[in-house]
């Protein structure tokens, strides 16, 4: 709280920090991902680039992205003519900044840095049904210990799971039909902040998920301890069902935002950071 509030008093260039973005396993039908959370106050575009020995390689993709706004479930699409040979394997994604051409150009247009690093997220791409899992990077219970999952994508029946990951615990888990989900709702048994898994799994456990290649289908959170106000604030609507023809030429109108009206940028990069703090802790 004590570094939200001085952030908020100081000047924008600070924000050059609280670059990133995140993603976690997918499997995608057509190579249009979906990136479950940006924000950006230097970048201007998203890139997706292979892996390279662990560090990102050619681009095999490209959208822009708003600056200075919190944006999830961003689609950026894997370019047809790599996704036409698509094996299971690592992308990364990459905040890039304009040089002020207006033009993506992979030579001149630079990773954006978050914490003195560039803003990247290397996640396991595979080539089948729509199979993926968003959510916030803080999930707070109320106090009946109920979390709600942004979305939840399967063409398969089976369960939503939460874990522990330091244990592998299972918190809390519900039923899913196949296909798309919006706002699930489930109760985990967490008496105290803990970094977290949310998967598709085919059992109540979680102990068998989804995966693609070595990974499992899922997302990384952090459960904060249970809310003892007998109050909960409210999830705001952020979600708009990706369209599953998307491509590469997706911009950012395609996404879905957290802006409100009567907010200023000083208000969103306070937001944005809370969510980096967050992010940071859940990794």
């Amino acid at each position: 709280m004590v570094c939200v509030l001085l952030l908020a008093s100081v000047p924008l260039p600070v924000a050059a920090h609280l670059n990133h973005v995140t993603a976690g396993a997918q499997q995608s039908p057509d190579g249009t991902l979906v990136v479950e959370s940006v924000f950006t106050s230097s970048g201007r575009y998203l890139t997706v680039q292979r892996d390279d020995g662990g560090e990102p390689g050619a681009v095999i993709g490209v959208t822009r992205v708003r600056t200075q706004t919190y944006l999830v479930d961003v689609r950026v699409g894997i370019d047809d003519e790599a996704w036409d040979e698509w094996e299971t394997q690592p992308v990364h994604l990459v905040l890039r900044v304009d040089d002020g051409d207006g033009e993506f150009d992979p030579e001149d247009d630079t990773p954006a840095q978050s914490f003195g690093s560039a803003a990247t997220e290397r996640l396991t791409v595979g080539d089948g049904p729509r199979a993926v899992v968003t959510a916030g990077e803080t999930l707070t219970p109320d106090r009946r210990g109920t979390i709600t999952v942004r979305r939840a994508v399967s063409d398969e029946s089976g369960h939503l799971v939460v874990r522990e990951r330091a244990t592998d615990r299972t918190l809390g888990t519900t039923p899913i039909d196949a296909g798309t989900h919006e706002s699930v709702t489930l109760t985990v048994n967490a008496t105290a902040r803990t970094d977290a898994r949310v998967l598709l799994a085919t059992d109540a456990s979680g102990e068998s998920p989804l995966r693609v290649g070595e990974d499992a289908i899922g997302t990384n959170v952090t459960v904060a301890a249970p809310s003892d106000t007998g109050t909960t604030t409210a999830t705001p609507e952020l979600v708009t069902t990706p369209n599953e023809t998307a491509t590469a030429g997706a911009t950012a109108s395609d996404t879905t935002s957290a802006d409100q009206p009567g907010f200023g940028a000083v208000v969103t990069i306070t937001l944005a950071f809370a969510a980096a703090v967050a992010l940071a802790a859940r990794r």
